[in-house]
């Protein structure tokens, strides 16, 4: 064990601000690369969290079927276009932005005001556009989450007519791996070629680390409950 080691191949970024990493584990036993390449796929692609875009209030709708004078999409293109900006924070409570802008006019992500400690890592992506001198006004919340969340229900809350949206809070958006083994001598060992794609919130390297990170707090937990539970078994027996 004291010999496997950890090299990144390749660090790049692709279209969209998205990132491509790939790393190579090395001396690894027989049948310990499926053993860590599983657990790493799951830990990245389901454990990681991230910020999004989770609800709106747009003025003058009253629901998601409603139109924009002036505006060339619907609300339901506009809360699909919303969904693809993607963002950055270290803050995991909710934050509020808020978008302003009189026609005619492109709207493109970096025109919403966002608090100082959010980061809009697409900025170019395209939301909509006004073709007529009406003012669009919307409020945006941005929270922090894992996985993905099913808008509930149209309103978050009727009084402040949110729209809620399907939120996609996870940063990791493909992990593949490949096991290939190497012979020395007589010796038989493995190495993984593993593959992480981002979305451009979270670096394909340091995605590995948390995800490494989150898998080591686990079996610590674990094996601080075993140890808790023979205190337990030795104290009831004194």
């Amino acid at each position: 064990m004291t010999n496997i080691s950890i090299t990144c191949l390749k660090s790049e970024q692709i279209e969209s601000g998205s990132c491509h990493g790939q790393f190579l584990i090395n001396s690894l036993k027989p049948g310990q690369g499926i053993t860590i390449g599983n657990q790493l796929r799951r830990v990245l692609l389901n454990d990681l969290g991230g910020v999004a875009i989770s609800a709106v209030r747009i003025a003058g709708v009253s629901h998601e079927f409603s139109i924009l004078p002036g505006v060339r999409e619907d609300i339901l293109e506009i809360l699909l276009n919303l969904k693809g900006i993607v963002l950055k924070s270290k803050s995991r409570t909710p934050e509020f932005g808020r978008l302003k802008i009189q026609g005619p006019a492109v709207i493109t992500a970096d025109l919403i005001q966002l608090p100082s400690n959010l980061e809009i890592v697409n900025p170019n992506h395209y939301i909509m556009t006004i073709s007529t001198s009406n003012i669009l006004e919307i409020e945006f919340k941005f929270e922090y989450g894992t996985g993905y969340k099913l808008a509930s229900q149209t309103f978050l809350e009727e009084n402040e007519n949110y729209l809620q949206l399907d939120t996609i809070f996870m940063p990791v958006q493909k992990v593949d791996f490949k096991i290939e083994n190497v012979y020395d001598n007589n010796n038989i060992s493995e190495r993984v070629f593993l593959n992480i794609w981002t979305n451009g919130s979270i670096s394909p390297n340091d995605a590995l680390k948390s995800a490494a990170q989150l898998t080591i707090d686990l079996f610590n937990f674990l094996v601080k409950e075993k140890d808790n539970e023979k205190k337990t078994e030795l104290k009831s027996k004194m």
